[in-house]
């Protein structure tokens, strides 16, 4: 387990707490960045940067006062001993692999960025994916009021279920799939099949009987 998936809408405060961030002495490498709440209050500026560097206390305290809904953002936590030159100086972390897939959706999860002991990645306003390679330090997360789940093991899981998906297309087609179904048929299969069923077990015939289901055009 170095990562936890959170369903919990962008919003950090409480992570943020159960973290124990307040006790870090680092500052936040923050890329990609989009929230709402970010203007009309002394010191908003620096939440209207696409990319900004913000010590720990400034960061906790705005949360705080303001609990800010982060629609996109990655938030790399970094020692304050590397000087901003060299934070600056690596490859931004970014959502995206060069393929257009999600940097989230791996087997293996670690920070993006080399210098970093932890990053949260708040993606669409849906989910929060919090990744450290020291495991311990996520543990308390799973004492959040909402889903939480292993995110390596979820990846793995969707992984087996997207191999098969693509195997079945190759072999049989779309069939009578409408053309929803058509571009989102692994995501439809994963929620029907094993959303919030962390469990129960990736079964290649059941996946086989319900891609079959929309491949006649049932729902």
């Amino acid at each position: 387990m170095a990562g936890i998936l959170i369903e919990r809408g962008g919003y950090l405060r409480e992570i943020l707490r159960l973290l124990g961030a307040s006790a870090w002495d680092c500052r936040w490498l923050i890329t990609g960045l989009e929230c709402y709440q970010a203007s009309g209050w002394p010191g908003c500026e620096k939440w209207q940067q696409e990319t900004a560097l913000i010590p720990n206390e400034d960061l906790l305290r705005d949360i705080e006062a303001r609990d800010m809904q982060f629609v996109w953002g990655i938030f790399s936590a970094i020692p304050v001993r590397y000087p901003r030159e060299e934070i600056l100086s690596h490859p931004m972390p970014d959502f995206w692999d060069t393929d257009g897939r999600s940097r989230c959706l791996r087997e293996h999860l670690l920070p993006q960025h080399p210098l970093a002991f932890l990053e949260i990645y708040s993606e669409d306003s849906s989910t929060v994916t919090v990744i450290a390679p020291q495991p311990e330090i996520l543990r308390s997360l799973y004492g959040l009021d909402c889903w939480t789940e292993d995110a390596e093991e979820q990846n793995r899981r969707f992984l087996v279920l997207e191999a098969v998906t693509e195997r079945l297309v190759r072999e049989r087609g779309y069939g009578a799939m409408d053309a929803y179904a058509r571009r989102n048929l692994t995501g439809l299969l994963w929620r029907g099949l094993y959303h919030h069923r962390p469990e129960w077990p990736v079964c290649e015939e059941e996946i086989e009987t319900a891609y079959l289901r929309l491949w006649k055009g049932e729902r």
